[in-house]
């Protein structure tokens, strides 16, 4: 493992020293990019062959994506629609593989946006629609940017314009688009997100009783890790929809996240108290009690999930958790025992490659046995998740 690793991590900084080099080259000496593409692009196809000659097809192609993101970055002013061509086709025409030009399109979507080119970037963006939830905010930017600019080019009154635009937004709400297709744009400080989440910040004024935006922004929120934006658009969604399953389901695993175990058992109580015949709520009360390590709070959960005919494989999986968190070492393995004889035929995979990881929790070295502990658990929640039919937030 450690030799297949070495070379790819060598390779990666490779990779990210040619992107630094070629990107202060054309910082540098952008019109001379600009009036010889062909050389520049057959000279960035040559630099490729020579440094990495073994780059598989994607990592050279992305390769391709990022030096058009540095050139047209680098262009300050408008620069006429043949030039945008010109640069595609070079830039299609030095990719390996010839089909697909979206993250090229985007980009000088993106590029005629910031020179206040809305209707042209339309052009480059709506073949994209609902390809990824950023193009369908950034086509709704383009008719609301033409809502608010004096001399349009185009015949539609303002007001028709932030229809349009409130149009596109509802659309993306309403069509479960795809998160993540567009791999150059996943910096959070990115163009593309900043749109985004402009436009979502207006979906919120435009459309507040709609949980679906915040919905999206709540995955949103996950795929970029912003724990800040996430808290404050969970406190505006509870506010909004106190009684939604979806939030009160976000809100507790987010406070469980952040370590807030009161808040997380007030949101288990409101839920047995609005749903109190599903399993969901009782389980999170179970799974909150296993994280303190609380045995009288989880047996007390337990003889209510034993009412709701909680699966007896999954209660004696608890245990066997309840005796981990508690760092009961022996006692676990007695418990996953009994759990071993009620398991079905079809979890027998399952049941053996999770026993590994209880021996390496109560056999192994502080540090070993400290990650097994953490992915028993995760494991078993998942396995409980999955049993129960509860689908994650």
């Amino acid at each position: 493992m450690q030799d297949a690793w070495q070379p790819e991590a060598l390779r990666d900084r490779r990779l990210e020293q040619l992107r630094a080099t070629m990107d202060d080259y054309i910082a540098k000496h952008t019109g001379q990019v600009e009036a010889n593409l062909p050389v520049f692009f057959g000279h960035v196809a040559a630099t490729l062959a020579k440094t990495l000659p073994d780059l598989d097809d994607r990592a050279y192609d992305d390769f391709i994506d990022a030096t058009v993101f540095a050139l047209l970055d680098a262009t300050r002013e408008a620069p006429a629609p043949e030039y945008f061509e010109k640069v595609l086709r070079h830039a299609m025409g030095s990719k390996r593989r010839k089909k697909g030009r979206a993250t090229l399109d985007v980009l000088v979507g993106l590029k005629l946006i910031d020179t206040g080119n809305y209707s042209q970037a339309l052009d480059y963006l709506a073949r994209y629609m609902n390809y990824d939830a950023r193009i369908n905010a950034a086509i709704a930017y383009c008719y609301y940017g033409m809502s608010r600019t004096k001399n349009r080019q185009v015949n539609f009154r303002p007001e028709d314009l932030e229809l349009r635009a409130r149009e596109e937004m509802l659309n993306l709400s309403r069509a479960r688009v795809p998160h993540n297709r567009l791999g150059l744009f996943e910096q959070k400080g990115s163009r593309l997100y900043s749109i985004f989440w402009f436009m979502l910040d207006l979906a919120f004024t435009w459309f507040p009783g709609e949980p679906e935006f915040y919905r999206i922004g709540f995955i949103w929120t996950k795929h970029e890790g912003s724990a800040e934006r996430r808290r404050l658009l969970l406190t505006r969604a509870a506010e909004r929809f106190p009684d939604n399953r979806f939030f009160l389901a976000e809100a507790f695993n987010t406070h469980v996240e952040m370590r807030k175990g009161s808040a997380a058992a007030a949101i288990v109580k409101q839920m047995m108290q609005q749903y109190p015949d599903d399993h969901e709520p009782l389980y999170y009360g179970m799974k909150l009690a296993l994280l303190g390590g609380q045995p009288k709070s989880y047996a007390s959960f337990r003889k209510l999930a034993i009412l709701k005919k909680f699966p007896r494989p999954l209660l004696l999986m608890l245990d066997t958790v309840l005796e981990v968190m508690c760092t009961h070492k022996n006692e676990s393995l007695r418990c996953f025992e009994e759990a071993k004889k009620v398991a079905c035929r079809q979890e027998e995979h399952y049941i053996t490659a999770v026993e590994y990881v209880l021996r390496d929790f109560a056999e192994g070295d502080e540090e070993r046995s400290k990650r097994a502990r953490s992915v028993f658990f995760t494991s078993v929640d998942q396995y409980c998740m999955d049993l129960l039919k509860i689908k994650e937030p």
